[in-house]
């Protein structure tokens, strides 16, 4: 019995620290992303969703979405842009190019279809950027 207690005292004191240490990633209302200059990426086997809050950032990502959908929608989103560059290319299953742009400027939500291929990957490159931008790619609706 003695043991028993002694288990779930530490489980306790384990799980309160655990928590309590948690706080410090919570992320501030208003700021939808994150830390600056911190991407935030979500993945899942029908959506892909990569966000950041940039200030004057210059490098490049090479990610694997784990898509596993044939029809996907991608969804791009660029406000508070205020300087540089970023080149996305969306890479199919057999890569091949299957979606390239140049963003730089405010974009409010435009949307591509990719039909019969796999989204593999997702190429981005900043150049000096500054803006909020949001790349969404999920699985496009069925039509019944």
């Amino acid at each position: 019995m003695k043991i028993k207690n002694i288990f779930l005292i530490a489980s306790v004191l384990f799980l309160i620290a655990t928590l309590e240490s948690c706080r410090e990633g919570i992320i501030d209302p208003g700021n939808s992303v994150g830390n600056i200059n911190e991407p935030v990426v979500l993945k899942s086997s029908d959506a892909y969703i990569f966000q950041i809050d940039a200030k004057n950032i210059t490098f490049s990502k090479t990610d694997e979405t784990f898509l596993d959908v044939t029809n996907t929608d991608i969804i791009l989103e660029l406000k508070d842009y205020s300087s540089g560059s970023v080149h996305l290319r969306i890479i199919a299953d057999n890569l091949s190019t299957l979606y390239n742009e140049l963003l730089s400027n405010d974009i409010n939500g435009l949307q591509k279809s990719v039909v019969n291929h796999v989204v593999e990957k997702i190429q981005l490159d900043f150049n000096d950027f500054s803006g909020n931008l949001k790349v969404k790619m999920v699985k496009s609706p069925r039509n019944f």
